[in-house]
This record gives C-alpha cells, structure tokens and sequence, in this order.
C-alpha cells in the first residue's frame, strides 16, 4: 500500500472490482454520463442499451467490492434533451442496491434576485439552464447507519424571519407541546381554561423539558438532501496542482477533463457516510483525482482506478502536490489487524 494512504491505477474498474472482494467501505463517483463528452479516447455516446448493460456490469462489480455495510455515492447528470439518463442508471443500480437517500446537487440558485454559483448558461425557446445533478446514495440493505450531523449546520438568524430561531420560538414550542400532551389546545388555553393543579403541573413539566432540552442555537441540525456546491473555480483548481502558467485553460486546471465536480462534493458524501478514518474510499472513474484528494485530507486510505493515463497523471501530480504543501496531511498507513478483510493478495491489488 501507498505510503500516502492512496494510490490511483490506470486499469479497468471492472477488473479491479472483480479481484477485490469486500473490501471497499464507501464508493464517491461518478460514471461518464454517456451525452458525448469527450473523455480522451472513451466511447461517451454508445447507443443506450449498450451503455445500461455497462452500467450494469459497474453495479455488479461495485456489489462484489463493497464491505456488507458498503455505501455508494453516485453522481449522475443529465441534459434537457435526455432528462431520463440518471433515472434510468438508478434503475439499473436499484437491481442491485437499495436506494437509502437520494440528494439534489444545487451549482447554482437565484435567491432574492440574487444568483449563487455557477452553470453552464443556454440559449433556448423550450429549455431552461440545467443547474442541479443527482446523488444516488446505495448501500446493500438501506439501513446503513450515517452521520447526518457531520455535514450539519445551525442557523442561528433567519435573513426574513429571525424570530423562527430565537429563544422566544424555543420556549413556545415547548409550551405548545407540553399543553397539547394535556389536552389543551395550545398555552393560551392553559391560561385561560386550566385549574390552579393543572397549572401547577403544566409549569413544572416545562420547566423540566427546558431543562433537558435547552435552547442551543449553536446545535447542529440536518441539512436535508438539497446540497449547495458551487463549482470551484479554474485558476483555483490549477493553483492546487501547482500550476504558474496558464492557470484558466481546462488543460491546465483539470487535463481537459470534460466533467469534473467541486471537493465539496465527495467531502460531503465521505462525512456523511459516518466511516470511520482509515476506511478505503474508492473512485471507480477516478478522473483528476477529487474524490481521493477529499479521502486522504479526511483521514481515510484513497483508491482510484482510470483507464486514461492522462487523467492517472494528473491525478496523481495534484494529490503529491497538496501533500507537499501540507493541504494534506500524511497519515498512517491502514493497519491491517483493523482491515483484515483485506487479505495480503489483496493488499497486494491496491
């Protein structure tokens, strides 16, 4: 194994699928979407049936490599013309998988008149701006345990309504409650209906419940399955690879890759996934590295598999890159007396 907890392998994900039984804990990918991109020297417009049945043998393979409590993470995009792509994929992977979550990829949202993010603008009389992607989340059984709080957040104001987090709208809640758990309509009813024992009692229980469920504005709450990831700029991209040159061409930004998605992206998936650090996170479509790049910075052992020199390259380049300016940390090598499902032939593969 790497020394760096990762490594990316130019070979067919389907071979290396097939020679690695259970071993793999999460999966962050996403598959070419067949709308003709040009992805080197990949075949990206088969004719659909020939492209499901590939789909499928990925979902196959990604089954064999999947520890029992495996999670998949599958990005999939689609165009106006072709809105079924990503659904029909699902439906292919739902054969296999259980579709536990599903998420919303937002690139961009107008609020308030406002626009937040970038896309890829048209010019049409019967479309609209395609500005979101889907992230099929796939696990073996559907009830894989995740860490919905790890990517949570709190509002502690609302820009239109701040009253809706204030310890006001806390204390009212509970009120409400603890009246309704009476039989009461709501406090104002205690007020006006209760007699003094009932009053008695109501106060005290809210007391209690304020007590074991105090205001906490700084408390973490799930942010649902619509994702705001805007993408991440060109210079900024190349900048992370080290480059001084021309740093807005997609060659130099991102090897001319024709679909790569921001760090945010797989960072999200691999933190709700709830593993744990030193899990192998695996990139099927490794491209130019960013799901192995997020992998490594969490702790965890990356691998990647890409039939394109070119993009194994480049992956490569930026991963050593970050690690030599300290944007990733070096971490341990796995233990293997903590992986033994990863038997020494096995080992030997990755």
């Amino acid at each position: 194994m790497s020394k760096n907890n990762f490594e990316i392998i130019k070979r067919d994900c389907l071979d290396w699928m097939k020679e690695n039984k259970n071993v793999v804990d999460c999966i962050v990918t996403s598959p070419p979407y067949n709308i003709d991109a040009k992805y080197g020297d990949f075949d990206d417009s088969m004719p659909r049936k020939d492209y499901l049945i590939w789909m499928d043998n990925v979902a196959t393979t990604m089954k064999n490599c999947l520890k029992k409590n495996g999670q998949i993470f599958l990005n999939m995009g689609y165009t106006n013309a072709d809105p079924f792509i990503a659904m029909d994929v699902a439906m292919i992977f739902r054969k296999h998988f259980v579709l536990q979550n599903q998420f919303t990829w937002v690139k961009h949202i107008a609020v308030n008149d406002t626009g937040h993010g970038q896309y890829k603008p048209i010019t049409s009389k019967r479309y609209v701006s395609v500005t979101n992607e889907n992230i099929f989340h796939f696990t073996k059984t559907g009830n894989v345990e995740i860490d919905r709080l790890s990517i949570g957040q709190r509002n502690k104001t609302h820009p239109i309504w701040p009253e809706l987090y204030s310890e006001g709208r806390h204390i009212a809640n509970a009120r409400r409650s603890i009246a309704r758990l009476m039989k009461f309509e709501n406090y104002l009813d205690v007020q006006k209906n209760a007699t003094d024992k009932q009053k008695k009692e109501f106060y005290q229980a809210l007391e209690k419940r304020l007590k074991d469920k105090p205001y906490q504005p700084d408390k973490l709450k799930c942010i649902g399955n619509c994702w705001y990831i805007p993408y991440t700029p060109t210079s900024r991209l190349s900048k992370l690879i080290g480059n001084e040159g021309d740093v807005n061409s997609r060659k130099a930004s991102r090897a001319d890759h024709p679909a790569t998605f921001p760090p945010a992206l797989p960072e999200k998936c691999i933190k709700l996934s709830g593993i744990k650090k030193g899990s192998l996170v695996y990139d099927p479509f490794v491209g130019t590295g960013t799901t192995i790049v997020e992998a490594v910075k969490l702790g965890m052992y990356g691998i990647g598999t890409d039939v394109s020199k070119k993009f194994c390259d480049f992956a490569k380049k930026r991963i050593n890159f970050e690690i030599s300016q300290n944007l990733i940390k070096k971490n341990k090598p796995i233990n293997k007396s903590k992986n033994e499902k990863i038997s020494a032939k096995q080992a030997s593969l990755i």
